[in-house]
């Protein structure tokens, strides 16, 4: 017989090689026929959660990840193995776990729970909501999960949603601090300030020595002008912690309320050793020296503001009124352009450098900035009080114009910018943003108005679209209108669009037009409109004719500009406000 085992052998061999070659793979721990084990994956999770909680989480994460090998489907392990993962600062595997989990239990709300503090806690807000939601919705009740969606409305600036969560908070949970804080700093947010006394005041019995909370504290009480009760718990907590830059700057405006201005200074200057790359504490000791006639202190604070934040233009208005005081106009109404131009969008720059036309005697440039300004912002008091003045002074120096054009533009601006309310860091109305922009020249001209401006715009609403009024046949026909018809009409104008009604003004401002199609003013007042209604190629035409007809009309190139920037064109709008400027410089 042959003997075929040597020729088999040879045969065999290479197979052999190949084998031993090919990489060697795991099987995985649960194969297609591998049942899970629930009950010993269970078991596993819970000895994981035992080392958790004796500090020991590399043990933990050992136990967990057998608990899955187990049962892939114990969505409480790949949740658990997460955290621990984030604990550790590998947030790429921490976030493959929680997704897993959610993916293996997509019915268990403590799942979508865990993946909603991992978001919250590395700053991804806007998708931690949703998963808070579910959650909450899955009847998660636990206090964390309502508080963590809490502040989430906070730093949304959903203060109502934020109060309601954190009152669930409460609810579930007595003994905790911290519910009560937020909804206290919720509840100063909506001017609430009595229930916001008594929710921190809650949080205080539940921790005696919580330095943070005597700061909301003294916030709410500052909201209510007892300023006396603020500085006692602002020194509660600067005795618990002297070196919380935010306690001393707060009790730094607080004294400024009890009129402790040296106090005040003191407490400013503590704060910049803590932290010199504060702009708010320049701004607010700089207010306080300009006070009390120390004007080069206050010159050189805020020169410091403009070099630590050269694109803010607070810092801008304040050096400009230093400059003023220091009878250096022409570099204060330079500083006050340069903020204009930094935030065209924003009316406390217009109304800065229009109540300094005002004090020196430059009615038209006061009257239109000024109404600038008050396009921008409406509802702000001060600046139509400084509008009526400057008007005033206008009439007072000429007779009544003989065309519409001899009037001060009121109409310029742009689209109202968005107020910004941060409630753990704006401290209260009126205790720290301090800003003495007005000037007061060496030689005072009359009317003088008081020297300060209301630094927060309003939230803006967007008008809608508005289409450009036709012409008609018949207005081409009639005769020309009288001049002061034409400036009737534009005033009308004026006025609805300072109501927000767009469509209106177009048509009023159209017509204005049509009795005076010479008015630079009525293309510039029309070309806001549409600004505002979001129309930039209307809007560009308008302020092109407006300064076609008056080729040295300064505000309508910062017009043109504020519109170039909305529709792209940075290079357009940039040589716009360069114009602006240079020719509000030139006067």
């Amino acid at each position: 017989m042959c003997n075929f085992r040597p020729q088999f052998t040879r045969m065999l061999s290479p197979l052999v090689i190949i084998a031993c070659l090919a990489p060697a793979h795991a099987a995985p721990a649960n194969s297609a026929d591998t049942k899970p084990d629930k009950k010993r994956s269970l078991a596993l999770y819970q000895q994981g959660q035992r080392a958790d909680a004796a500090g020991h989480r590399e043990e933990a994460m050992r136990e967990y990840t057998e608990a899955i090998a187990a049962d892939p489907n114990n969505g409480a392990a790949w949740s658990a193995r997460g955290r621990d993962y984030l604990a550790a600062g590998n947030r790429d595997k921490a976030l493959d776990d929680f997704n897993k989990a959610v993916e293996m239990q997509p019915t268990a709300g403590e799942n979508y729970a865990a993946r909603a503090e991992f978001y919250s806690s590395t700053g991804q807000l806007a998708r931690s909501l949703p998963d808070y939601t579910a959650a909450i919705d899955m009847r998660v009740e636990r206090s964390e999960v309502f508080a963590g969606r809490a502040n989430v409305y906070l730093a949304m600036k959903e203060y109502d949603k934020a109060a309601a969560d954190f009152g669930e908070a409460i609810r579930l949970r007595l003994d905790n601090p911290e519910p009560y804080k937020g909804r206290g700093i919720a509840r100063v947010a909506l001017g609430q300030y009595r229930d916001a006394i008594d929710d921190f005041t809650m949080a205080l019995a539940r921790k005696l020595d919580y330095e943070q909370v005597f700061i909301e504290r003294a916030v709410a009480y500052s909201g209510l002008n007892d300023y006396t009760r603020a500085k006692a718990d602002l020194d509660e907590a600067i005795k618990l912690k002297p070196g919380d830059v935010r306690a001393w700057r707060v009790r730094g405006a607080v004294r400024e309320r009890l009129h402790d201005d040296q106090g005040a200074i003191a407490d400013y200057t503590q704060a910049m050793r803590l932290d010199p790359k504060d702009i708010r504490l320049y701004l607010s000791r700089g207010a306080v020296y300009a006070r009390n006639n120390q004007l080069q202190d206050a010159l050189q604070d805020r020169e410091q503001a403009v070099k630590l934040e050269p694109r803010n233009p607070y810092a801008y208005i304040a050096r400009g009124s230093s400059y003023h005081l220091l009878g250096q106009h022409e570099k204060g109404l330079s500083d006050r352009s340069t903020a204009i131009e930094i935030d065209p969008l924003s009316p406390m720059g217009w109304s800065a450098r229009g109540s300094a036309y005002l004090l020196l005697g430059r009615y038209d440039d006061a009257i239109s900035d000024l109404t600038h300004a008050l396009d921008l912002d409406p509802t702000n008091k001060e600046t139509k009080a400084f509008l009526d003045q400057a008007e005033a002074g206008s009439k007072g120096r000429t007779e009544s114009p003989k065309n519409a054009e001899q009037h001060p533009d009121a109409t310029t601006g742009g689209p109202k910018p968005e107020a910004k309310t941060e409630p753990a860091k704006t401290e209260t109305p009126n205790t720290e943003s301090h800003t003495d922009a007005q000037p007061e020249p060496a030689k005072p001209v009359t009317p003088t108005p008081k020297p300060t401006v209301t630094p927060t715009p309003p939230i803006a609403t967007a008008a809608p679209p508005a289409q450009p009024a036709a012409s008609t046949p018949e207005a081409a026909k009639r005769p020309p209108a009288p001049k002061s018809e034409a400036f009737a009409l534009q005033a009308e104008g004026r006025k609805l669009m300072a109501d927000g009604k767009l469509p209106a003004a177009i048509q009023k401002l159209t017509e204005s037009i049509e009795a005076d199609p010479g008015a630079a003013l009525a293309y510039n007042a029309r070309g806001y409109a549409y600004l505002r209604a979001r129309q930039y190629t209307e809007a560009i035409a308008d302020f092109d004719k407006a300064i076609e007809l008056r080729p040295n009309y300064a505000n309508a190139y910062a017009n043109r500009g504020a519109a170039k920037r909305s529709a792209g064109d940075k290079a357009g709008a940039d040589a716009d406000m360069a114009k602006s400027r240079e020719l509000s410089d030139q006067h």
